[in-house]
């Protein structure tokens, strides 16, 4: 179902691509260990158990199936969507422990307000469009703005979205932007 994410990283950057021991595929070097997007590797149904038991809430079902493909990933400097976080960083080199996946419970605390609605579930971010990213009880994906917290955007369901990140990341190779993080 989400196969094609890979797929189409690949087909983008073709051999500029490198797997770590962690089995982390980096995309697009950018140079000094920058990598221009990353997928982590799929993670089990006991692990994805483990985090719904640690963020004391259930999964969004198209989320889990989403977590069977990639724990987590970051796309083009566009967007950072969270997994299940380390357990441990012993034995794992700086550039392994740099790509490892972003915590939902780190996010989710990084973003739920007093106001956001319990039926809301963060998964994701972006420094670059500053919002974040929640899907509701109707499993569509929402847009938040991290200021003012109104939805910027709906999106149908996860692929759709991903698909539109997709778009939006290759334009942006294809004109050669790049954003840079001090």
């Amino acid at each position: 179902m989400f196969e094609f994410l890979s797929r189409e990283l690949s087909e983008l950057y073709g051999k500029d691509k490198k797997k770590l021991r962690t089995q982390t595929v980096l995309y697009g070097h950018l140079g000094e260990g920058r990598w221009h997007t990353h997928l982590q590797p799929p993670l089990s149904f006991v692990d994805i158990n483990m985090v719904e038991e640690d963020l004391k809430q259930e999964i969004p079902a198209e989320y889990k199936k989403f977590l069977t493909f990639y724990n987590g990933c970051y796309l083009f400097d566009l967007l950072r969507v969270a997994g299940k976080g380390a357990d441990t960083y012993k034995g794992l080199s700086i550039e392994e422990q740099v790509h490892l996946a972003f915590d939902l419970k780190t996010m989710d605390n990084l973003y739920r307000r007093k106001r956001t609605p319990k039926n809301h579930f963060i998964f994701a971010d972006s420094i670059v469009k500053n919002s974040y990213y929640v899907i509701d009880t109707d499993e569509k994906i929402l847009e938040i703005d991290f200021k003012t917290k109104k939805i910027i955007k709906s999106h149908e369901d996860l692929k759709i979205f991903f698909y539109e990140i997709l778009f939006e990341g290759k334009e942006n190779l294809a004109k050669g932007i790049f954003y840079e993080f001090e």
